[in-house]
């Protein structure tokens, strides 16, 4: 695992995945808050200088089409 620190005075989790990941979607958010127990303490916005682990992202889920007319 990686680590990433937060730059600034503080910045949202969601920008954090984005930077990290290239997306806020699809459980990255949810990763990152699994992977560091007691972030999601500090509210949307994580306090600058804080030091984050970094998983591995997470596998895309598929979504599966249910098409009951074809």
């Amino acid at each position: 695992m990686t680590s990433y620190t937060v730059p600034g005075d503080e910045e949202r989790l969601d920008r954090i995945a984005r930077a990290i990941y290239g997306s806020e979607r699809g459980g990255t958010v949810e990763a990152l808050l699994e992977a560091n127990p007691g972030l999601a303490a500090h509210g949307p916005f994580v306090p600058g200088g804080t030091v984050i682990e970094v998983p591995p992202a997470p596998e895309p889920v598929v979504a599966t089409v249910v098409r009951p007319w074809e």
